[in-house]
């Protein structure tokens, strides 16, 4: 499995992609994509140029680039729709875009729908390896095949974890990434852990410390819980192998720790938005096995 990060262009793919998500919501002093791109601070040496926006794409939620530079997008035109009663936007189901940049001038140019269904709701997390397409979105991760053409899924996708609660819920189970380490990285909010993880064969996913993940867990460090034992809670970190099989604990007790970020040493660190923005939100450096208090 190959994977490239591609970190300037990735900065500017999220640089874009924060634009059209700003765009997307009425403001009292709404500007034009070009206009916002102006506004945005970068360090020295760098600059933010805008690289697509609506109506290429609506409200993403999460991203990744792929070996060949394509940029894919997840799409949350229903967010919270059911929850919320608010109805469909687009009844037809929420999509899993690919954004090419095909003349090189620094932006993109072609859309490619790779999947769209009544099956997403407002997904969370997408990550690209090789010809899989990993998508988490509460209760499920899921794997897609991409077919021959690099452009379409081959056949239904799998199913490789379930049991995550925050349905069309932000707090949900989030994005995965590839490690240096060659192994899977993927995390949840504190929504996602209100129940039980299991496997794809129905099974409570059992970690490397012998505990089962989520409230509804019966084992923690190999044995029963007893009652009033906490065990495990809120917000949580993994790690697996590429098969999503040994499954290993990071860190807990977070509120909405969104995406991990790997860095070259193998050091995680998370941003977890635990305050709504209201006095600040933290950045973790994530030790493993840690109580992150929330």
């Amino acid at each position: 499995m190959t994977r490239s990060r591609a970190p300037l262009a990735r900065l500017s793919s999220l640089a874009s992609l924060s634009v059209a998500a700003f765009v997307a919501a009425p403001t009292l002093a709404q500007k034009a994509p070009d206009e916002t791109v102006k506004g945005l601070k970068v360090a020295d040496g760098l600059t933010a140029t805008l690289w697509a926006a609506e109506p290429m794409l609506v409200n993403p939620t999460n991203i990744d680039i792929d070996a060949k530079g394509r940029v894919w997008v997840l799409e949350a035109a229903n967010y919270r729709s059911t929850i919320k009663n608010w109805g469909l936007l687009r009844p037809e189901g929420d999509r899993i875009l690919i954004l090419e940049d095909t003349d090189g001038d620094g932006k993109a140019d072609k859309q490619t729908v790779f999947y769209q269904g009544k099956d997403l709701q407002a997904p969370l997390g997408i990550c690209v390896l090789g010809d899989q397409v990993v998508v988490a979105q509460s209760p499920s991760v899921r794997v897609f095949t991409i077919d021959e053409t690099g452009y379409k899924p081959k056949g239904e996708p799998k199913t490789i974890f379930t049991g995550f609660g925050g349905v069309d819920h932000d707090h949900g189970v989030h994005a995965g990434v590839f490690g240096p380490d060659g192994r899977f990285y993927f995390n949840s909010g504190n929504e996602g852990m209100t129940k039980l993880v299991k496997d794809a064969a129905g099974k409570p996913v059992v970690d490397s410390t012998g505990s089962e993940l989520g409230k509804a867990a019966t084992k923690f460090r190999g044995h029963d819980k007893a009652k009033g034992e906490l065990g495990y809670t809120d917000g949580m970190a993994f790690r697996c192998d590429p098969d999503f099989t040994h499954v290993e604990t990071l860190g807990f007790n977070f509120r909405n720790n969104y995406e991990l970020a790997v860095d070259s040493f193998g050091t995680v660190w998370q941003s977890d938005n635990d305050d709504d923005g209201n006095q600040g939100v933290r950045i973790n450096f994530l030790m493993e096995g840690g109580n992150f208090g929330f």
